[in-house]
């Protein structure tokens, strides 16, 4: 077994319903479902796709040490809309898809908005605007807000 094949089984376990592989209609609408081909011809061994920063947390704590050693490749997946391959899907590694971290909340003091990186720029606009607020983003509603405000590279300290 790969060091992506474990940790996928190892995540799988930690995260139940939360992990998808190959075969199953989760994994297979995950793959299509990238604006480019480049992205959507790349198979990881697994697609995680957590609902919260928890959740996240224990993806990453949980191959942490793969990772480090340089054994299990991982890309993180906001909107997919990135358009070279491997930016946000990872060939025989591991795909963390964050979409379902949709959150949006607004301080009704300061109005500060928190946005969750899984949302696209028309769910913010279209919150935003119902509060009569307005935010500088992407102009094109469908594209995801994670890789256009702090791109697509993951680092582990």
């Amino acid at each position: 077994m790969s060091p992506s094949s474990s940790d996928c089984a190892a995540l799988a376990l930690i995260l139940p319903g939360k992990v998808s592989f190959s075969g199953s209609p989760e994994y297979a609408a995950r793959k299509s479902s990238y604006f480019t081909a480049f992205e959507s011809e790349m198979s990881p061994i697994c697609f995680v796709q957590p609902s919260n920063v928890d959740e996240v947390a224990k993806a990453v704590n949980q191959m942490r040490s793969s990772l480090l050693a340089g054994h299990t490749k991982v890309a993180i997946r906001s909107g997919g809309h990135t358009t070279w391959a491997g930016s946000a899907n990872s060939l025989n590694g591991v795909t963390i898809d964050l979409s379902q971290l949709k959150t949006i909340t607004i301080d009704p003091t300061t109005k500060v908005a928190s946005i969750g990186v899984g949302n696209q720029w028309a769910d913010v606009y279209s919150k935003l605007s119902s509060q009569k607020l307005a935010i500088v983003g992407g102009r094109v509603g469908k594209v995801g807000i994670g890789g256009l405000v702090i791109g697509g590279k993951l680092i582990i300290n």
